[in-house]
């Protein structure tokens, strides 16, 4: 296989020319190209390149990769002091070229790929938090029912969080604080009453115990109104009566619904133990991805790399079925190649929830998996960064979608969230860098018995005349175990240095003059690692000004978001202090912003040259 050159040129002459030649459809059957993979097809690579280099500008691109701290950071893996570090699998890279159309053929140009699946050690090990329960993978299979289990799950965490309200309404009666006890009142009858209005969760699910919680929310609600009347009338027996009778009522539904999804009392919902006995093992955790393109245009206006790969197609190729039936197969003015169109960069396979599906066009209604928790992401404003978690669609500051720069977030998503461009960019020495688009959805590694929820981002870097499309996913640890939080965090663009092949031998890349002026620059030192540990708002990995568990200030923070639950102790200030808890609150940590390293002055370089060079980066940093 020739190597190409990059080239200014005019406009093809598409006079007499055959039609819609393409190497695309010879290395669509044959999945990720090795070296060797196109011997012998010198007739057909001569055409190509030949129009290519009449068509389009620039046609070049090299591998880029996150830094995996290799270099730099002083801690080898393992655990330290009660932080587990969990590094990167080598990098697998990967040649993989769209193509443009342009004077009645495809025109294909360069493109490389390069991913690594993050791995844990006993994951469960690290800490002493229960598992949570309000995780459901859901079946899979279109069942948006899920035989009512889906239902069941989400109303376990309603009532759990009416016992909260209870719970905080009894204290305030039994102190006969009268405002404590009027507001408390009032946020369990409002708490009640919304849970009543969202009945459809109630209607659709098919079992036993589901028939008596509407007619019990009801006298619930009522005995909270007869509460309140009575602390009215100073009649505080009266009002404690009815609080613990409402109490014992929630409680029993509490009880109820738990041993329909947990009939073997493990304290693990029925269904999902195979889940938790894979964590204990070495399971994958997150993955991480780039994808290299040159930003290229076919001449006259014609399509360009940058204006057809719009956020809502990019997300589009890493969720859904894996080798869909077709999937290779595109009318469109960019084609891109099929380890992207078929979903193949990653070994996991993403899916989203219906609030997501229903949003993006490109997504396929028969990848949407239904009958899955629902999740959003909330994101969160310091006054070095931004963090970013996983949260329950119920917390008015969540979406089901977050669009976040290094600042913080969208300040009005609803208003104006668009999936069609990649908005405003930032400069980050030679490079322009996106904000970062963060999405909810169950992954499904290749060993897992069943879906993880979890956290996809991905964001553009244009660099060196190239677009980067970088990104990854992370388990959302919040979901699958209480008092835990997965926290996404940037104090700013991603760091992007230019690699040259001396500087992989040589070393010679310093990451740490290229952050000066930022407030915490850790990720030079932490790279794409994904730390675990009790959560330290001064840990240097966060970005400054990252808040406590529990803020004096009255604002949620993560661990307030993660459920109905959560979000009930905050309304009722019960956020627990860490001697209160049962385990200490626990974080699982990646950074978006972690640097990328990007092969550069590799224009005369063969491809065997390109595919080492995008295996050693890393080494590139001293």
């Amino acid at each position: 296989m020739n190597d190409r050159t990059g080239t200014t040129i005019e406009a093809a002459d598409s006079t007499g020319s055959p039609s819609r030649v393409t190497r695309r459809a010879v290395l669509a059957a044959g999945g990720a190209v090795a070296l060797g993979g196109l011997a012998g097809c010198t007739a057909l690579d001569g055409l190509v390149d030949r129009v290519g280099a009449e068509a389009v500008g620039t046609t070049e691109a090299s591998p880029a990769a996150f830094y995996d701290g290799s270099g730099g950071t002083s801690s080898s893996g393992g655990e330290n002091e009660g932080t587990a570090f969990y590094r990167s699998d080598p990098v697998d890279v990967r040649y993989v070229p769209p193509a443009l159309q342009a004077a009645s053929r495809d025109i294909e140009i360069d493109g490389w790929s390069t991913s690594t699946p993050t791995k844990a050690q006993d994951y469960n090990s690290s800490r002493s938090n229960k598992p949570s329960s309000i995780w459901w993978a859901g079946p899979g299979d279109g069942d948006s029912d899920a035989d009512g289990i889906d239902d069941l799950v989400d109303l376990l965490d309603v009532e759990r969080s009416l016992l909260v309200y209870a719970d905080a309404a009894i204290a305030a009666v039994d102190e006969q604080a009268t405002d404590d006890a009027t507001v408390t009142l009032d946020a369990f009858i409002n708490a009640t009453t919304k849970a009543l209005k969202k009945g459809d969760r109630i209607e659709r699910c098919s079992t036993d115990v589901c028939g008596t919680i509407r007619e019990h929310m009801e006298t619930v609600r009522q005995r909270a109104g007869d509460a309140d009347d009575a602390v009215d009338a100073g009649e505080w027996d009266a009002a404690m009566r009815s609080l613990q009778e409402a109490r014992r009522t929630v409680q029993g539904d509490v009880d109820d619904i738990f041993d329909d999804l947990d009939s073997d009392d493990d304290g693990v919902l029925d269904g999902t133990e195979s889940l938790y006995d894979y964590l204990d093992g070495e399971p994958t955790i997150g993955e991480r991805f780039v994808v290299s393109l040159p930003d290229a245009q076919v001449r006259g206006d014609g399509p360009a790399l940058a204006a057809e790969l719009t956020p809502e197609r990019v997300l589009s190729y890493f969720v859904g079925e894996r080798d869909a039936e077709g999937c290779a197969e595109s009318d469109r003015d960019v084609a891109v190649h099929r380890e992207l169109a078929c979903r193949n960069l990653l070994t996991s396979t993403l899916e989203v929830g219906e609030a997501v599906g229903s949003q993006l066009r490109g997504i396929d209604k028969n990848d949407i998996r239904r009958g899955m928790t629902a999740r959003s992401v909330a994101a969160f404003g310091t006054s070095g960064g931004v963090v970013v978690t996983g949260a329950s669609p119920d917390f008015d500051g969540s979406e089901p979608m977050a669009r976040i720069s290094g600042d913080c977030c969208d300040p009005d998503p609803e208003c104006c969230f668009d999936y069609d461009t990649w908005s405003e960019e930032t400069a980050s020495g030679e490079a322009a860098v996106s904000e970062t688009f963060v999405v909810p959805v169950a992954a499904t590694p290749p060993d897992s018995p069943l879906p993880l929820p979890a956290l996809l981002y991905v964001r553009r870097i244009r660099h060196d005349d190239q677009l980067l499309y970088v990104g990854g996913w992370q388990i959302d640890d919040g979901a699958l175990y209480e008092d835990s939080a997965t926290l996404l965090t940037a104090d700013g663009p991603n760091v992007v240095a230019g690699v040259t092949r001396s500087d992989i031998e040589d070393g010679g890349v310093d990451l740490q003059s290229r952050v000066t002026g930022r407030k915490r620059p850790g990720r030079t030192t932490y790279a794409n690692v994904t730390l675990s540990a009790p959560y330290d708002p001064n840990a240097d990995y966060l970005p400054a000004g990252a808040g406590p568990v529990c803020r004096d200030d009255g604002e949620v923070w993560c661990w307030g978001v993660q459920s109905r639950e959560a979000l009930a102790r905050h309304d009722t200030g019960g956020c627990p202090s860490e001697a209160e808890r049962d385990a200490p609150a626990w974080s699982v940590v990646t950074a978006l912003d972690a640097p990328v390293l990007h092969l550069t002055g590799a224009a005369d370089a063969g491809n065997d040259v390109k595919f080492k060079a995008g295996a050693e980066l890393s080494k590139a940093v001293n």
